[in-house]
């Protein structure tokens, strides 16, 4: 069955554009952004994926979707944690202020150390930010700031984040 056909349907092509302009978003999102039935959602989801016009991704507890052959495993990874607040502003800071320390960054998200520490772990083994050692603290910066800054550009209107679009007028104004 090729892909015109599987999209005739007004509910599946209405799913694929929304994956297609909003890649990451989970179920629920996706429920809600397009005002139908989890189940009917599902079905579809499992339908088009089955037919390998979207895959899906497991990010901690969601699941996530992208359009297939359209965005590279790394850039999932990142939109994946990006779509999560608290990533997300861990980024935006260390992309505005590189070689923070744990201490700054938890000063300026406002959350426990611990919590800084595991999403900290988590952008760091999904490849997007580096640890560095000064001397006895550890200091952390986003590791491709470019194509980061490049997704949350491309995606912008998608996160729903005062803080992404003050973030691209800052960067904007300083490049």
């Amino acid at each position: 069955m090729i892909k015109e056909d599987t999209l005739a349907l007004e509910t599946r092509r209405r799913i694929y554009d929304l994956i297609l302009t909003t890649p990451g978003l989970h179920e629920r999102e996706m429920a809600r952004k397009l005002q139908m039935s989890l189940s009917t959602l599902d079905y579809h989801l499992h339908y088009l994926e089955k037919r390998e016009i979207i895959v899906s991704k497991r990010d901690g507890r969601y699941t996530r979707y992208f359009v297939s052959k359209k965005i590279g495993a790394q850039d999932k990874r990142a939109i994946s944690l990006l779509r999560q607040k608290t990533p997300r502003s861990i980024v935006l800071f260390l992309l505005l202020n590189p070689k923070a320390l744990h201490k700054e960054i938890c000063s300026e998200i406002k959350k426990s150390p611990s919590t800084i520490s595991f999403h900290l772990k988590k952008l760091m083994g999904a490849g997007i930010i580096d640890a560095i050692s000064l001397g006895r603290g550890t200091a952390y910066e986003v590791k491709n700031a470019e194509k980061i800054v490049d997704i949350l550009i491309t995606y912008k209107s998608t996160f729903l984040d005062d803080a992404v679009d003050k973030f691209i007028e800052t960067w904007s104004s300083i490049r």
